[in-house]
């Protein structure tokens, strides 16, 4: 099942970042291109994601993360956490793979933060460990 992309936020260059929703194994995969500047622009991102998860009901989601532009800091990560309760990552187990392997220890900041926020959420640098925890790992 494939949706079109979605432009959920624009870069300086105007290059939009695209969403392309797959359903696979029982998991939502959500695979990411384009630009991301701004700590609005990240909150736009992941209530599309939510939106698409509550309408597919996977139960676990893949985020495979090609963007561009900003991470937050810890603060930004409390804030982004927090907007995004009741939008249904409630539950779901979430592994989210930094492609490029360029903001992995930045990103494992909102790992921790997202946690604490109750949400079973784990960053990786490849594809095929994400799907390992996603089918096999435990929350710990």
């Amino acid at each position: 099942m494939n949706a079109p992309p979605d432009a959920v936020g624009t870069g300086g260059d105007g290059a939009p970042c695209d969403l392309r929703f797959e359903v696979r194994d029982g998991c939502l995969c959500v695979r990411s291109s384009g630009t991301i500047d701004t700590l609005e622009e990240i909150i736009g991102f992941f209530r599309r994601i939510a939106a698409e998860l509550r309408r597919v009901r996977a139960g676990g989601l893949l985020i495979v993360d090609n963007t561009e532009g900003a991470v937050p800091d810890a603060d930004g990560f409390e804030m982004l956490a927090g907007s995004l309760h009741n939008e249904g990552f409630e539950g779901v187990r979430i592994a989210f793979v930094d492609v490029k392997g360029t903001a992995i220890g930045r990103i494992e900041v909102g790992e921790i933060v997202a946690r604490r926020h109750g949400y079973h959420f784990r960053v990786f640098d490849n594809e095929p460990l994400a799907w390992l925890w996603l089918r096999y790992g435990k929350d710990d």
